[in-house]
């Protein structure tokens, strides 16, 4: 919640541990991602005149109880969600001089070091399991599906949509969750074109 705090922490350590990730609230997701994925620090020393441009040193890790996790609905490509599915070994001590070495070695000799298209995808698809389903989408499937390559379907309007959800569900949904609303059914791959008066989506009633 100490922006300025967090990132000069960026500056300051290799290794940043955030404990009970699932407890990260909406409204600092969106600092988050711009904390991963910021390569430099503008800031201001304490007694300095002048603002500097500091190299970000620290990677994140974080940890949690929870499978369901990410929640933003533009994606989940800066995430690598991995499953503890047994005792974590702490008797045998890590050799972090020979990890740092072997690093060091790759790097020098050409091995890349970032993620490519195949990589995000790869990613993208495993971390499905951690991803959560907002009450809207659900909701949503509950009386929609989006309409397959070969049906016919029906066009609707967002506000199309939800208007009828509330109708049919007596659960107030507010409109200025629309654009929301529609980020979430293009991340759930329901078809849809655009036109002059806005965005239609291909459903199914059920």
């Amino acid at each position: 919640s100490k922006k300025r705090d967090a990132e000069l922490y960026l500056t300051r350590f290799g290794l940043i541990n955030i404990d009970e990730f699932d407890q990260v609230s909406a409204r600092h997701q969106g600092f988050l991602k711009h904390l991963l994925q910021k390569p430099v620090v503008n800031v201001r020393k304490p007694h300095a005149t002048q603002v500097e441009s500091v190299k970000r040193y620290a990677s994140f890790i974080a940890t949690s109880n929870h499978t369901d996790l990410l929640g933003d609905p533009s994606g989940s490509r800066r995430f690598i969600c991995i499953e503890v599915t047994d005792t974590i070994d702490t008797t045998r001590p890590i050799d972090y001089g020979q990890l740092y070495a072997q690093a060091m070695y790759e790097i020098y000799h050409g091995e890349r070091y970032w993620f490519d298209d195949e990589d995000e995808a790869v990613m993208t698809e495993s971390n499905q399991e951690f991803e959560q389903t907002p009450p809207m989408v659900q909701l949503f499937y509950r009386y929609f599906r989006g309409a397959e390559d070969h049906e016919e379907g029906e066009y609707l309007y967002l506000m199309d949509i939800l208007n009828y959800l509330q109708k049919k569900s007596t659960i107030p949904l507010s409109s200025n969750k629309v654009n929301y609303f529609g980020r979430l059914l293009q991340k759930a791959g329901i078809p849809s074109k655009h036109t002059n008066r806005g965005r239609l989506y291909k459903v199914v009633k059920l």
